[in-house]
């Protein structure tokens, strides 16, 4: 199904690699009008280059492509620049309705007794301050202007009872934490026509995971631990589910966190019975 986004305006944040890159130029490609926020601009600059550059065949299933603007901006901000930033990309193409609160930070592997205050401060305020500041700058101009949204936060596998990291103790309680900030923000925005999910994504490769994905070994490994066989790619696998989710066809879907991970996090650790 081809989700036609046409007139759509989005915010993407951490736009400038990975999987905020993909998605920016893929919404773009369906005809939403991108606002393409980080905090390098020179990548932005580029991206910008790439998604205007796009050519269109009036003759394929496809929409328009609309045009891609770009913002510096450093989630990791305090309340007052984000909601500045907020004010700005608003303005850009006169309202928001699609938030996709991406940009994220891991972190050093450590011990949890070997973590300083400064990693863990900086981890959160990325990870779960940031997505609840700027949801709260571009919700309450939405409300404001009685205009419905969705607002989508791409957290991680991480964050999942049934997926805990040993190493990655503020990545894994940030997106726990991110998740859990999705399902109230749901159940307190939906009285203004604006809809909260989030998106636990397993391993894609990304900046964060780039090391590990020039690893030959590494396909082997999602063979015998991944239930479908590999590891995820950001276009299709993610950007078909944040399509549907900026989509109307999801205009009654709130307050989810949807597992994006190949079936990874199912499996337990393999204990095979001698009986």
């Amino acid at each position: 199904m081809v989700h036609d986004l046409s007139g759509k305006v989005v915010l993407v944040t951490g736009a400038s690699s990975g999987i905020g890159k993909e998605l920016a130029l893929v919404l773009t490609k369906h005809g939403c009008s991108v606002i393409a926020t980080a905090r390098r601009l020179p990548l932005l600059h580029a991206l910008q280059h790439e998604a205007n550059s796009f050519s269109w065949d009036e003759s394929s299933k496809l929409p328009r492509p609309g045009k891609l603007s770009i913002l510096r901006l450093d989630v990791s901000a305090d309340d007052a620049a984000i909601d500045a930033a907020a004010d700005e990309g608003w303005k850009m193409f006169g309202g928001i309705d699609v938030l996709v609160n991406n940009a994220g930070v891991r972190g050093p592997v450590k011990s949890p007794l070997d973590w300083d205050e400064k990693l863990w401060n900086g981890t959160m305020d990325t990870n779960l301050r940031g997505p609840w500041l700027l949801t709260k700058a571009v919700g309450r101009r939405m409300r404001a202007a009685k205009r419905k949204g969705s607002i989508i936060t791409v957290t991680s596998t991480a964050g999942l009872e049934r997926s805990l990291l040993p190493g990655a103790l503020a990545y894994s309680v940030s997106k726990a934490g991110a998740n859990h900030l999705t399902k109230v923000l749901a159940l307190e925005m939906g009285k203004y026509n604006i809809r909260v999910n989030a998106i636990a994504a397993g391993m894609f490769k990304s900046e964060i995971t780039n090391d590990l994905f020039d690893k030959p070994w590494l396909p082997a490994v999602a063979k015998k631990i991944v239930p479908v066989g590999r590891w995820g790619i950001i276009n299709p696998d993610l950007t078909s589910l944040v399509l549907l989710l900026a989509s109307d066809a999801s205009s009654y879907v709130t307050g989810n966190v949807f597992v994006v991970d190949g079936g990874q996090s199912l499996a337990s650790v393999p204990v095979w019975s001698s009986l």
